[in-house]
């Protein structure tokens, strides 16, 4: 579980990070990316109902969570990163999941 601190937390944020942030294109998550005033990264993760019930998003959510709080300490800047999963990352391994957003944080240069 990430911490508050390390959670975006309003739609305000969010909003800024999709107009003004940079995004990078995986098999299976969208990630945007933008500077913060903090001194350690924060963290959004969005699901939509393309993927399913309230019960497989979550578990999509929690997923994407576990990733980045084992991959917090590789990832560096003080950035505000918001991950946004693509529908078809129903039934994929978890492996291949964590392969992806690892592979986009280094193409973003956070890694």
């Amino acid at each position: 579980m990430l911490a508050k601190s390390y959670r975006i937390k309003n739609g305000k944020e969010y909003n800024n990070n999709y107009k003004y942030g940079k995004k990078i294109n995986g098999k299976y998550v969208f990630v945007y990316f933008l500077l913060n005033r903090e001194t350690y990264n924060r963290y959004g993760i969005v699901t939509n109902k393309a993927i399913g019930n309230a019960v497989r998003r979550n578990r999509v959510k929690r997923q994407i969570r576990e990733i980045v709080r084992k991959n917090m300490k590789n990832i560096s800047g003080h950035q505000d990163i918001v991950i946004v999963t693509k529908k078809n990352i129903n039934n994929v391994p978890f492996f291949l999941i964590e392969q992806d957003v690892i592979s986009i944080m280094k193409k973003a240069g956070l890694w």
